[in-house]
């Protein structure tokens, strides 16, 4: 897949760090479901990143500014995972809604002002999950791996993104 995908920038100012155009930040909570057991795919985060090296986490990042919220999470999810949103629509029974998110968080605490979180669950009866192949390098996501939902819950996953699973789970697919 291509995207266009124009880099951000950073700024030092003052001793402080600045982003230009990464206010915004996608957080895709995904959900495969097959023979009736739920996973969820996670990566394990590389040295390259700023924060939660070395922990599993849910696919995510920033919105660039010459890209829709759905297209980051496309892409995002592609980047980090491998896997191809929207083929995984046309092939699977799709539950969630990729133009609007299901929760909105705003509070400045890192490097965004905005994270937008999408519930997508795809429901594959019995067939196997799809493979997992991140596009990015090690040093972004050193791995991607097939997790059950009930064992991921109990995890310290980075960004406490086990809460945002529970809460995802508990509040859209209740």
């Amino acid at each position: 897949m291509k995207f266009k995908s124009t880099p951000n920038q950073c700024l030092h100012i003052e001793g402080k760090e600045l982003w230009i155009s990464r206010s915004v930040t996608v957080l895709p909570v995904l959900f495969f479901v097959t023979d009736g057991v739920q996973y969820v795919p996670l990566g394990l985060r590389g040295a390259d990143l700023p924060e939660g090296v070395g922990q599993w986490g849910l696919p995510g990042g920033y919105l660039d500014y010459d890209e829709t919220a759905t297209q980051a999470v496309c892409r995002e999810v592609w980047e980090e995972l491998g896997l191809d949103i929207p083929q995984l629509i046309e092939d699977f029974h799709f539950e969630g809604n990729l133009d609007q998110p299901y929760a909105v968080y705003s509070t400045p605490l890192r490097r965004q002002n905005v994270t937008l979180k999408y519930a997508l669950m795809f429901h594959l009866d019995k067939a196997n999950l799809p493979p997992l192949a991140p596009q990015v390098s090690k040093g972004e996501v050193v791995e991607a791996r097939w997790f059950k939902v009930e064992e991921a819950l109990t995890m310290p996953l980075a960004f406490n993104h086990h809460e945002v699973m529970q809460d995802c789970l508990s509040s859209y697919y209740a």
